[in-house]
């Protein structure tokens, strides 16, 4: 066994990587790792007044400063009733624009595009791409122009407050940003073209869901009271839970995140697949140019539904700009007073969306809850990065390819990693590596046994016989599958405990290796599925399939004239041995 492991993923922000574990000819293990401390901002938030909290938490990220600004305002002011004026809103919306022309320019131009032009890096990349690098070099600028003059600076920026902000831009000031705009049009329509007309990988391609804030008015835009499921699903900010489920892995700083047991995407391609055809003017005349279904089950399709955004947010400005000249009244934010209150703020950042929920008791936070773009993707991330390896290990690719693939799309993601955390490895598992896992299982507390299989069919019978020898030996909690299609007695059992199938798999390994692989692993391989694995996946919940495990033994026969082949039968009698000596250490 060995493992593909990046350890130090280049032009991505932050220290993280991602890992796949090969045995043989199937890939058993993708894991992508946040590695940077936890930012304990929910902690050191609490205690303190709601003006300290709005100061402090967008200091969880210096790159989506102006989202996480945007987001515990939203909650903050949710929570304490507070209402903007419509002008504090159109400059908020103004300073969010910069946010997103800084960060997709920075990233599509120098971090991902020298993946697909055959460059190491961007500086590299200049010496053939002069122009394009120093356009995105503008582009960069005139985003942190723009947060500057609506937010004091451009990185962790205090003049938005809440209830407003704190001064106001002038008339020239805000003249300026919208000719410098205008006068980025015809580079801005190239950036589209090259981004949508490069060619992207092919592998991997599978269906996920996509998740966004809904802006609401069928208008596109990066926040909102509810959030979109590419369902069609719509849920209220406040139920925010109910769609991201986190929960804990040992791998990573960074929880991860599931809605109804499913991985799912959040960022640029989620709010293309969801809202596109909302866009109009020249987006909208560019998405309908590009756009196609295909993009939905593609990752890498998040670059040019970047340089979508990039284009929607140079024709939003000028927009933002008239209206905010029009509007009359003073430029003072809203006076309040600090009540109690819960609040939830739904916004996009570049990278996906981000929720901020904050609580205020007796004139202090009492609690704070941020999920991130980059959490939230990280099970999704795990997910295609396990087909891709597979896909390229089917087809003969060098564990140097498979690294590079793997890069490039946890790069296609542009993971912020400090909030939420550079890196792939291939590493050689030991020959019994099935036997130290399942140590780790069994800390959790002694597993239920499920044999799998068709007794008709030579070694396909192995996972029955397994767990009907267990029976014989005393082994308490062991199952038949036909004993579990029409009733949930296992899943009760179950409950909290780990769940272990015992099956005859056909990796086109040698006869009698024996593999132990994850349930979602076996779940999203076709040639692993089993054709009982859909009893089991209506039968237990998300948390217990995230806790159930595939215990398999290659075969070597199928004709159900024959006996258990030698290699199967030895191979039995060492997964035996090895249970009976576990439950009788753990007795």
């Amino acid at each position: 066994m060995k493992v593909i492991g990046i350890d130090h993923l280049a032009r991505v922000e932050g220290n993280g990587g991602i890992h796949a574990t090969i045995d043989g000819k199937i890939v058993s293990d993708v894991k992508f790792t946040i590695n940077e401390g936890p930012r304990l901002i929910e902690k050191l938030v609490l205690g303190r007044t709601p003006e300290e909290d709005a100061s402090m938490s967008p200091r969880i990220c210096a790159i989506c400063t102006c989202s996480h600004k945007n987001g515990v305002l939203r909650a903050l002011e949710n929570a304490m009733g507070v209402k903007i004026s419509p002008k504090a809103y159109l400059l908020r919306e103004l300073m969010h624009m910069g946010e997103f022309i800084e960060s997709h320019a920075l990233h599509t131009f120098y971090l991902a595009l020298p993946d697909y032009l055959g460059f190491p890096n961007a500086i590299a990349m200049a010496s053939e791409y002069e122009f394009e690098v120093k356009i995105a070099l503008e582009m960069k600028h005139y985003g942190n122009h723009i947060m500057k003059v609506t937010n004091g600076r451009f990185i962790h920026g205090e003049n938005a407050v809440i209830g407003g902000f704190g001064a106001w831009p002038t008339r020239d000031e805000l003249l300026f940003i919208k000719s410098r705009a205008v006068q980025f049009m015809p580079f801005v329509f190239k950036t589209v073209d090259l981004f949508c007309g490069l060619d992207y990988p092919e592998v991997p391609v599978a269906e996920t869901r996509y998740v966004c804030c809904e802006p609401g008015d069928g208008r596109y835009g990066f926040w909102g009271d509810e959030i979109l499921i590419s369902t069609g699903e719509k849920i209220p900010r406040d139920d925010y839970a109910k769609v991201t489920n986190e929960f804990v892995v040992g791998h990573s700083y960074a929880k991860h995140s599931r809605y109804q047991g499913q991985p799912f995407t959040v960022g640029a391609l989620a709010r293309i697949v969801n809202l596109g055809e909302r866009l109009d003017g020249e987006a909208g005349e560019m998405y309908r140019k590009y756009y196609r279904d295909s993009w939905k089950s593609n990752p890498f399709y998040h670059n040019p539904s970047r340089a979508l955004e990039i284009l929607y947010a140079f024709e939003r400005i000028p927009v933002l700009v008239d209206e905010f000249l029009k509007l009359e009244g003073p430029t003072s934010k809203e006076e309040y007073e600090v009540r109690d209150g819960k609040g939830t703020g739904l916004v996009e950042a570049p990278r996906g969306l981000l929720i901020h929920h904050h609580e205020v008791r007796d004139g202090k936070v009492s609690y704070a809850d941020i999920i991130t773009p980059t959490a939230q993707n990280a099970d999704d991330i795990e997910r295609y990065g396990l087909i891709a390896a597979q896909k390229l290990l089917d087809t003969g690719k060098s564990d140097d390819e498979i690294r590079r693939h793997l890069d490039i799309l946890v790069r296609a993601y542009d993971p912020c990693i400090s909030c939420s955390a550079h890196m792939a490895e291939i590493r050689n598992a030991p020959e019994d590596d099935w036997k130290l896992r399942l140590a780790e299982i069994q800390e959790q507390g002694p597993p239920v046994f499920v044999g799998v299989g068709n007794p008709e069919l030579a070694d396909d019978s192995a996972g029955t016989v397994l767990a009907a020898t267990l029976r014989q030996r005393g082994m308490p909690d062991v199952w038949l599958e036909s004993e579990i299609e029409d009733e949930d007695g296992m899943a009760e059992t179950a409950q909290d405990r780990p769940l272990i199938l015992l099956d005859a798999v056909n990796l086109e390994e040698t006869p009698g290796k024996v593999i132990l692989l994850p349930m979602n692993i076996v779940l999203q391989n076709s040639t692993l599925s089993h054709r009982m694995l859909p009893i089991v996946t209506e039968i237990l919940t998300p948390e217990q399939m995230r806790n159930a495990w595939l215990l398999g033994i290659q075969v070597k026969s199928l004709d159900g004239r024959r006996p258990i082949s030698p290699p199967v039968r030895a191979a039995m009698e060492t997964v035996l041995e090895q249970l009976s000596n576990d439950h009788s250490e753990q007795a």
